[in-house]
């Protein structure tokens, strides 16, 4: 599952927030061919995702499979 932010600095702190709750994430290239979102994004396993919503409330995001 991608978290796909409009902002690079919001890709980084969303990063860090998941990993302080033990989400285990990776930066990758953005799978989205739209140019209102910056070109990396946060990967992390779908399992994980119910969680990543509570640690990520305050960022606006996409979710893309």
């Amino acid at each position: 599952m991608h978290l796909v932010f409009y902002r690079t600095s919001d890709v980084f702190a969303a990063e860090e927030a998941l990993q302080d709750a033990n989400i285990a994430t990776e930066i990758v290239p953005t799978p989205v061919q739209d140019k209102a979102y910056c070109g990396v994004c946060v990967q992390i396993q779908e399992s994980e995702i119910v969680n990543s919503k509570l640690v990520l409330k305050e960022f606006e995001y996409q979710e893309v499979p």
